[in-house]
């Protein structure tokens, strides 16, 4: 019987579970689902401009084929997973979540296919920006924001400040069936002040093995597009897609030094369609993710770049602990304009 894959939407903190070493935090099912999940590749979005970002993510798992005399999983659907829980560390609290549309990421691979050299086509022809402040705390723990229902997804924004704070968030994560947060991994986001987002995934039919699940999509404020992958470590490898549509330029050379590269630095004889493009030429779907978000308007007119990543092995070839950030993207030094003076 082969392996039931299942693409559902956002998270990035896979690896086994139900195993007899501890659990830290990771994909959860029910606590009587004792089918093996492992981690599996994932899709990500980001939209970004002037400090506020849109992203969607869709990351994938496996689910085991059982041993033999064990209850299987049909190739449908897995019946006895119903639920999914994951945490989602994010650099300020969002203030917009949807499910996104499932077929926006094969639009996406389309418009940004590889393509030879001679054959090149530049694609041519909500709320408000914010968010909460990084902070915010007076004291060290853990405080609540309202929770938020968007489809099947259930989303608990959660700040935890300190050492007291990490304490009372792993407690909380541990009996809410989200396990632990590994100390490396919580001691580099409470100092970021990230918000934590737990988001539980309930499907009382099954959860599907086609990738019919929708991804995630949640908008918040940050200084740079990120992308967050640390909380991954040690929870098994696997290969990302990760697009990046933005108004200016990224400096390539620094998002190949975290393992992230480009068609075009992987084989220097082709080239990615559409890496320049404007918004009116997005695919639909694609459109829909920005276009409401007051946030992004500087999108909307002029020229955009559409940069389309890949990293393969994160958490092996690319290994989590020595990366100093989650992804983060660096834009190039605007080209002086003609006859500006430089400073001396």
């Amino acid at each position: 019987m082969r392996n039931a894959i299942i693409v559902f939407a956002a998270a990035l903190a896979f690896s086994p579970m139900l195993v007899q070493e501890p659990v830290e935090a990771c994909l959860h099912g029910p606590s009587s689902y004792t089918v093996p999940i492992r981690a599996g590749s994932q899709a990500g979005l980001i939209f970004f401009a002037d400090g506020r970002q849109q992203i969607v993510i869709r990351p994938g798992y496996t689910v085991e084929e059982p041993a033999k005399g064990k209850e299987k999983v049909k190739d449908d659907a897995s019946s006895k997973l119903t639920s999914l829980a994951w945490l989602i560390p994010v650099p300020s609290l969002p203030d917009s979540y949807k499910e996104a549309d499932d077929k926006m990421f094969n639009k996406l691979a389309d418009f940004t296919k590889l393509q030879e050299p001679d054959d090149q086509n530049w694609g041519k022809g909500a709320r408000s920006a914010g968010g909460a402040a990084l902070g915010g705390m007076e004291e060290d723990g853990v405080a609540f924001e309202e929770a938020v229902k968007v489809g099947s997804y259930t989303i608990q924004p959660i700040k935890a400040k300190g050492e007291l704070g990490g304490k009372e968030l792993n407690a909380w994560l541990k009996d809410n069936g989200f396990g632990e947060v590994a100390e490396d991994a919580l001691k580099y986001y409470i100092e970021k002040e990230h918000f934590w987002l737990a988001v539980r995934l309930h499907n009382a039919k099954g959860l599907p093995a086609d990738g019919s699940i929708k991804p995630l999509q949640f908008g918040f404020a940050t200084e740079k597009p990120c992308y967050p992958v640390k909380i991954n470590k040690g929870r098994g490898s696997f290969d990302l897609d990760l697009w990046l549509i933005t108004n200016k330029e990224v400096d390539l050379e620094k998002t190949k030094a975290q393992g992230l590269t480009t068609f075009e630095q992987d084989d220097p004889e082709v080239t990615q369609k559409n890496r320049e493009t404007r918004f009116s030429a997005l695919p639909e779907p694609v459109r829909k993710i920005a276009v409401d978000d007051a946030g992004l308007k500087a999108l909307k007119v002029g020229k955009l770049y559409c940069y389309r990543f890949s990293a393969e092995g994160v958490d092996s070839t690319i290994d989590l602990g020595k990366l100093e950030t989650d992804f983060t993207f660096e834009f190039k030094a605007a080209a002086a304009k003609p006859g500006t003076k430089t400073k001396e």
